[in-house]
């Protein structure tokens, strides 16, 4: 049932008569109107807004009464627990008898209506999240550790106390999602009746890295152990382990890298090439230009050797009888 009103039992006259307890005071009473036209949702917010102002454990109590009308069970669990603990710090003058017993019965209904999945986890540090929000601890201890979904706020999933475990659920349907750096993410669906149980065994399944390769030069070839696998820029998926990296392209000094990889590790690697400074004797003119020098030494000994050598000999003119001299 909802509580209509905050007792202030333990406060003076000018505690009550204070700003924010004023206030707290006009959105109680906005929820319970609210809570009692059914509007649960609107009235969740008066009484949140209530509670942020001055807090006190008849608020909490309603808090709770409007999650459990929304079906939000664990939340509704976790508010109604929060409520008596409040109660107890107040010296049990908050609540009062009759909604204390109301608290404790309400907690074992819901207890009765909530489901539960017993997970065993492989490898036990992965990350667990259900339907979007990292799980809550249970206070007391046992095995298996209890976790509660759906309590926290929305946000990257957790690793767990252990590698199994138990999380209670609202009846219906949920995603578990499963992680962990250097494996596949494990996503499952699952829909559970209330009061049910399932078991959930994850072994999740090694990632390979992913090793990214460019360079300032397009078009230059990329080898992983000595083998080409393909152009830059060039994404590479490899196992976890150690890699000797190349990068070439004609005209340019050769580029190697030793990578060490981990498991689902992504690597940016960049391979700056240095044009190639070829050496004077090897260079093509060079040769070409060599080669010109010699024909050109080996006609001036000719020349020089001709002179040397040189005979005025008439030349015969054929059967015209023509003589040419030499000059």
């Amino acid at each position: 049932m909802l509580a209509l009103f905050a007792v202030t039992e333990g406060h003076s006259r000018a505690d009550d008569d204070a700003p924010e307890v004023v206030a707290a005071r006009a959105e109680f009473v906005r929820g319970t109107g609210l809570a009692k036209s059914t509007q649960w949702a609107e009235a969740l917010v008066a009484f949140e807004k209530s509670a942020k102002l001055r807090p006190h454990a008849v608020t909490t109590y309603n808090i709770g009464i409007c999650h459990r009308a929304m079906g939000n069970y664990t939340i509704a669990r976790d508010a109604l627990s929060r409520a008596v603990a409040e109660n107890d710090a107040a010296g049990g003058k908050e609540l009062g008898d009759a909604l204390l017993a109301d608290s404790k019965a309400l907690l074992a209904e819901i207890d009765g209506l909530l489901a539960s999945a017993i997970v065993q986890l492989n490898p036990a540090n992965a990350k667990v999240a259900v339907d979007g929000r990292p799980l809550a601890l249970t206070a007391g201890s046992g095995e298996p550790v209890v976790l509660v979904a759906g309590v926290r706020a929305p946000g990257p999933g957790e690793p767990p106390p252990g590698a199994t475990f138990k999380v209670l659920l609202n009846p219906g349907a949920h995603v578990f999602t499963f992680s962990r750096a250097g494996f596949a993410d494990s996503v499952i669906n699952r829909t559970v009746t209330p009061g049910s149980s399932i078991d959930l065994k994850l072994e999740l399944d090694r990632l390979p890295a992913t090793l990214r390769v460019a360079s300032n030069e397009p078009g230059a070839v990329v080898t992983v152990n000595d083998v080409d696998v393909g152009l830059v820029p060039v994404d590479v998926s490899r196992p976890a382990g150690s890699y000797r990296v190349a990068v070439k392209k004609e005209g340019f000094k050769r580029y190697e890298a030793q990578v060490a990889l981990q498991p689902g590790q992504e690597v940016d690697l960049r391979a700056p090439l240095a044009k190639e400074e070829t050496a004077i004797t090897k260079r093509w003119w060079f040769w070409t230009a060599a080669g010109t020098l010699l024909v050109g030494v080996a006609a001036g000994t000719y020349v020089l050797t001709r002179g040397e050598t040189r005979r005025e000999e008439p030349l015969d003119g054929g059967g015209l009888g023509w003589t040419v001299k030499v000059q």
